[in-house]
């Protein structure tokens, strides 16, 4: 209805809603506006525009088509310390700190600049940390002990074997099939609402 917000319904004034809002009569106030963002910048498209933007912001190409970054990012967790990947941002790393290509990304944790709590991986490795350098100390942490070289080519492994039979799978996706895929906040719950998984090896079923 006219003049009232398209989601709670309350009546829109300049107080709760911006001002072409109030002037057309519809959309959405402030409160519903913000939380829309939020719902959306989850999703993996939000997050794929997020990390186009930030690159491009800080002087970086983004070489990534949806269906490769969706590929990437369906390892699902941190390629240096296993944690999860954030929730509204892009996830990625550069391995060499170049552009963001196919071949030199990984799956990375990280946080919001200006959130609280301890920095992630992403945010450690923007200091110009080899990755080699950020596995070892992470593998430390966790186990006790410093990997040895074959810990960290096997990471790449079963990460690069993920990735590319993913992207396989995404590429022969319909247009109606990618569109609920950029709707999605996980890949692998896409692919799991398919009936598919992909174990380590990079196998699916």
């Amino acid at each position: 209805m006219r003049d009232e917000c398209s989601r709670c319904k309350c009546v829109l004034t300049l107080e709760n809603s911006s001002r072409s809002v109030v002037a057309a009569g519809y959309g959405r106030c402030r409160a519903c506006e913000v939380e829309h963002t939020k719902k959306r910048s989850r999703t993996l498209v939000g997050r794929f525009n997020a990390g186009g933007s930030q690159a491009r912001f800080n002087g970086h190409k983004w070489a990534l088509s949806f269906q490769q970054y969706a590929a990437i990012v369906a390892f699902d967790e941190c390629i240096y310390c296993g944690g999860p990947l954030p929730e509204a941002a892009g996830g990625l790393d550069r391995e060499s700190n170049g552009d963001y290509t196919w071949d030199s990304v990984l799956p990375c944790c990280g946080k919001q600049p200006k959130a609280a709590g301890p920095r992630r991986c992403n945010e450690i490795k923007s200091d110009e940390l080899a990755a080699v350098v950020l596995f070892a100390h992470r593998w430390y942490e966790k186990h006790g002990r410093l990997p040895t070289e074959q810990d960290f080519v096997d990471r790449l492994r079963q990460f690069r074997a993920v990735r590319d039979r993913t992207y396989d799978i995404l590429l022969r996706l319909n247009s109606e099939e990618l569109k609920e895929l950029k709707r999605s906040t996980s890949v692998q719950s896409f692919l799991a609402s398919r009936g598919i998984s992909i174990d380590a090896n990079g196998k699916s079923s």
